[in-house]
């Protein structure tokens, strides 16, 4: 009977969505820019034949090609670091605004 009259004792835990799931707490700064090589000058002075004016012409553009290829390949990496980023920001805008709602 005397062990009815007392209020049953709660303790609030806080939460830490951050223990439970380390990997929403990512955010990876840029890489550091590639070195880009130069592009690959002709010097119109020495092609005297259209072989020799063909051969430095597909010199320049393989030089070209390979540095949108560094380029590209660089602009992926800062994309999907961008989009791990957004996406754990999303998730804890999503968090905290459960947690204001009850759920």
């Amino acid at each position: 009977m005397a062990l009815a009259g007392c209020a049953t004792e709660r303790l609030a835990v806080a939460s830490r969505p951050d223990l439970d799931n380390p990997a929403r707490l990512v955010c990876e700064a840029a890489s550091s820019r590639p070195d880009i090589l130069a592009e690959y000058a002709i010097d119109w002075g020495r092609v005297v034949t259209v072989e020799q004016a063909k051969a430095e012409h597909d010199a320049y553009v393989r030089s070209i090609r390979t540095r949108e290829g560094i380029i590209a390949g660089y602009v992926v990496d800062i994309e999907g670091r961008l989009f791990v980023c957004s996406s754990n920001a999303q998730w804890w805008r999503d968090y905290w605004k459960g947690v204001g709602s009850g759920g």
